[in-house]
């Protein structure tokens, strides 16, 4: 296939010697270009997305020392220099997305070396051309995710399994690179079609020569031995590390399902943002069958193709997943491009994936990030960094989240085991913060008894009050001429507001700051409304919170 497809997808002799012919690699070079200066300035505008959070979360547990887990969590060393920079959280993460950018930028070189074995240069420029102009990998190639590290990591080895000689420098960067990709996600599994395919053409290549074999088991070997000897390197120093094998056992019970695919609609979104990719990758098949290239050539295509049917029995397939997985999809495409250039020029294939794309660059919702700067900076700016908070997904890294990370999976996990975390956490210390950063647990304090568990439900409804935007502190209300008694869950300062306050029998003046134990206690206000805040004065911040999205839907 590599010189029969050269050959197809080469342009005329005279087309060649015009920098800016149609079939010229310029054009897809542009496109290129472009399209990562599109994503350097979305990097800056783009809202962050809730794992973004997650993910930066636990970059910051491991600086306090707090983090046990040690699959999966890698990253926090290769960005543990994030949390020193100056900035709120979201300027850390957007300085964390420049540096996966850089990462994806890797992958995109990748990419085009790879497709280089089966193209000559303008249309191996064109594959990579197509990969960072699907809808998904361009919103979301560059987000503070393990997605674009992971793929920067496994795409580079595929590279070097494919086009190197196989020599032990060669073999030793493979190792390690693989190795990284494994402690960074376990879903590194779902390249191996890819990474049999190309082991399966290189031995063939040498006519099932035994040093070839050797080299390549040496490889696989390397990678495993790098993989644990990172894991408990890494392990050593992390708090009371969880079991790995029991990390990775649930994963494989809960990431996988039979039947209708969950995000069906997902998938059907990416594919109408990608049109072009979409139907290259759907004639690759029928490209490969008829193809009269070595078998051993199909076969490493088909490895690298059938990634693109990992959604079909895993669940966690939404937007930002496309950018892991359609790395080694595109340059399966290569028959698919060669075809399309019999009929289409280089220039007008590169143009119309640009103008696609640049559709989507325009529809971007850049005012979401605007209010989670202002959540950000509000939290760092009004609350003392010391106290612990509840939320969906670690939004405030710089204090302490004393709730797990509220999925529809760990939700049913909780529901199923009947235990009520929340008020048990609220028992073993002081949680004075609640921050409504998702719909379920703006249901929660809306009255809806869906989510968590009654007693937990009773225990943040009776806690916490409004006190500005998203954000709720512990406290009472108490109307005028109104006696109760009310039980206390949150100890430590509180600060009397409006009118004077009655508290366990003792006269408190609006102003004053009561020390109140976790208990009962007795609240009355016997002239006007009265307000009790936790903290010694907290002032609500005097900018205004605009109402809107914190987050942009997939």
């Amino acid at each position: 296939m590599n010189a029969t497809m050269a050959v197809t997808a080469a342009p005329p002799t005279s087309a060649r010697n015009s920098r800016f012919a149609e079939n010229s690699a310029v054009w897809p070079l542009l496109a290129l270009g472009v399209l990562l200066a599109m994503q350097f300035t979305m990097a800056f505008t783009r809202a962050v997305n809730w794992d973004e959070f997650w993910f930066y979360h636990h970059v910051t547990e491991f600086a306090r020392g707090n983090l046990a887990q040690p699959l999966q969590s890698f990253h926090v060393r290769l960005f543990a220099w994030l949390p020193g920079i100056p900035g709120n959280t979201v300027d850390k993460i957007v300085m964390g997305r420049l540096a996966m950018l850089g990462c994806e930028i890797v992958t995109l070189g990748a990419i085009y070396l790879m497709a280089r074995r089966f193209l000559e240069r303008a249309p191996a420029i064109l594959v990579a051309l197509l990969y960072i102009s699907a809808g998904f990998v361009f919103q979301h190639g560059f987000s503070f995710r393990t997605d674009p590290v992971a793929t920067a990591c496994l795409m580079a080895s595929l590279a070097i399994l494919l086009r190197s000689r196989l020599d032990m420098k060669a073999l030793a960067a493979f190792a390690l690179l693989v190795a990284l990709a494994g402690m960074i996600t376990i879903k590194v599994a779902l390249y191996a079609p890819a990474f049999l395919g190309i082991a399966w053409l290189r031995w063939s290549e040498s006519e099932y020569a035994k040093t070839t074999a050797l080299r390549l088991i040496l490889a696989a070997a390397g990678s495993l031995a790098m993989f644990a000897a990172l894991y408990f390197w890494h392990a050593q120093d992390l708090s009371a590390p969880a079991s790995g094998a029991g990390m990775a056992g649930s994963a494989s019970r809960l990431m996988f399902f039979l039947g209708i695919p969950p995000y069906w609609h997902i998938a059907l979104k990416g594919a109408a943002f990608s049109i072009v990719f979409t139907i290259m990758i759907v004639i690759t098949p029928s490209l490969l069958r008829r193809s009269g290239a070595p078998l051993a050539e199909k076969l490493a295509l088909a490895g690298l193709w059938l990634p693109v049917l990992v959604p079909l029995f895993y669940l966690n397939t939404l937007a930002y997943f496309y950018a892991f997985i359609l790395a080694p999809v595109a340059v399966s495409c290569a028959p698919a491009v060669s075809a399309a250039l019999k009929r289409y020029s280089i220039k007008m294939i590169a143009l119309v994936l640009l103008v696609i794309t640049t559709g989507v660059f325009i529809v971007e919702d850049r005012s979401v990030i605007d209010r989670q700067h202002q959540i950000a900076s509000v939290a760092e700016e009004t609350f003392p960094r010391d106290i612990a908070y509840f939320d969906h997904n670690g939004m405030l890294p710089v204090f302490d989240k004393a709730n797990w990370l509220m999925t529809p999976v760990a939700i049913a996990g909780y529901r199923e085991d009947g235990v009520a975390t929340y008020r048990a956490e609220m028992e073993r210390r002081p949680v004075p913060l609640l921050l409504i950063n998702h719909e379920k647990i703006q249901a929660i304090m809306d009255g809806s008894d869906e989510v968590l568990l009654p007693e937990d439900l009773q225990a943040l409804r009776d806690t916490y009050q409004p006190f500005w935007g998203p954000f709720y502190l512990a406290g009472a209300d108490v109307e005028a001429g109104e006696q109760r008694v009310q039980e206390f869950l949150v100890p430590g300062p509180y600060t009397v507001m409006g009118g004077a306050m009655e508290i366990d029998g003792e006269n408190h003046a609006a102003g004053d700051i009561v020390q109140l134990e976790r208990g009962m206690h007795a609240l009355a206000a016997p002239d006007s409304a009265s307000h009790l805040q936790w903290g010694e004065s907290l002032a609500r911040p005097a900018e205004e919170w605009e109402e809107g999205d914190i987050y942009v839907a997939y």
